[in-house]
């Protein structure tokens, strides 16, 4: 009976421990951060690309305060894909972000440093300059490293 009360524990202490980071943060927490800097982010970035296709009129001071936003929240992100945060990590939280992305930890992380390399060239292009054809370029440049990356690692479902 003591071993089956004393498996009982350690599982009870193994499994919760699963659900948090080593820096004690919980998993669930991490995975709805990042799923909200992502949202804003994507809030953000749409007007932009609304813009840039034509499908909303050019405002050059709403392309402004949305570049500069989408800059800030570029950094953001990333502090949420902390280890047992992914896809099928036991966790049971609906996620997208693909188990293989821990696999490949350098690549995901150059794929998150060439994003926030071209938001904060969308930023400049888009404070430095009225030039429509330059922020239809930037914002195509930056939309393309986010598909470079959930291309990769990111779950269509």
């Amino acid at each position: 009976m003591k071993t089956m009360i004393s498996l009982a524990v350690a599982s009870t202490l193994l499994m919760s421990g699963a659900a948090l980071a080593q820096d004690g943060t919980k998993v669930e927490d991490a995975i709805k951060y990042r799923q909200s800097a992502l949202t804003t982010l994507a809030w953000n970035f749409g007007p932009l690309g609304a813009m840039a296709k034509g499908d909303m009129d050019y405002d050059a001071e709403e392309a402004a305060m949305r570049a500069k936003r989408v800059q800030e929240l570029a950094v953001m992100p990333w502090e949420g894909f902390i280890e047992g945060s992914l896809r099928n990590d036991g966790h049971g939280i609906e996620t997208a972000a693909l188990a293989k992305t821990g696999d490949n930890w350098d690549d995901f992380e150059k794929k998150q440093q060439d994003f926030e390399e071209e938001a904060t060239k969308l930023a400049e292009v888009v404070s430095n300059d009225d030039d429509f054809a330059a922020l239809r370029k930037q914002v195509a440049a930056t939309s393309k490293t986010c598909k470079n990356c959930h291309d990769e690692y990111r779950a269509e479902n």
